[in-house]
This record gives C-alpha cells, sequence and structure tokens, in this order.
C-alpha cells in the first residue's frame, strides 16, 4: 500500500471495535434508501492489515472483489456507475 499514514495496534483495535457500529449504518441507510437488504463490504487499510466489514457472506465477498479489481483491469472500465456516462 502507498499510504505513508500506518495505524498503530491500537489504532487497529480501535478501528476493528467500531467497524460492526458502522457496518449496521451502512445496512439500515442502504436498505432505507432502497427498500431491500443490499449486500456491501467496507475495508479499510493503512497499519499492518486490511480490515473489513460485511454483511454478505465470505465467498460472495470475495467474489465481488474479483469482479471489482477485474472490471478495474478491464480496458471498458467506465468508473463509477453515478458518474458513468449515459
Amino acid at each position: 500500500m502507498t499510504d505513508k499514514s500506518q495505524l498503530t495496534f491500537e489504532q487497529q483495535l480501535q478501528v476493528s471495535r467500531v467497524l460492526q457500529a458502522l457496518a449496521s449504518v451502512v445496512d439500515d441507510t442502504l436498505t432505507a434508501v432502497t427498500g431491500t437488504r443490499v449486500p456491501f463490504s467496507l475495508m479499510t487499510w493503512g497499519g499492518h492489515r486490511t480490515q473489513y466489514v460485511s454483511n454478505a457472506e465470505r465467498e460472495d465477498i470475495k467474489s465481488a472483489m474479483r469482479e471489482t479489481l477485474d472490471r478495474w483491469t478491464a480496458e471498458t472500465d467506465d468508473g463509477p456507475v453515478h458518474k458513468a456516462k449515459s
């Protein structure tokens, strides 16, 4: 990772503790906006390991991560949906 702001172990613990609360807010907000539960994963980094929280199964998140990385490396990636040309 190129981020120079490496978190200390104590900071990583604090992040780990707050991720579940953040996930609850994200889950509730997305459900309120769409009227249905939207699978998501939130990742953090900056310490000695990446941390994530999700409302989906680990295998589904792994698949979504692979799909995203494949799309980012493809010549046809047009960026985020809200910025895509229609």
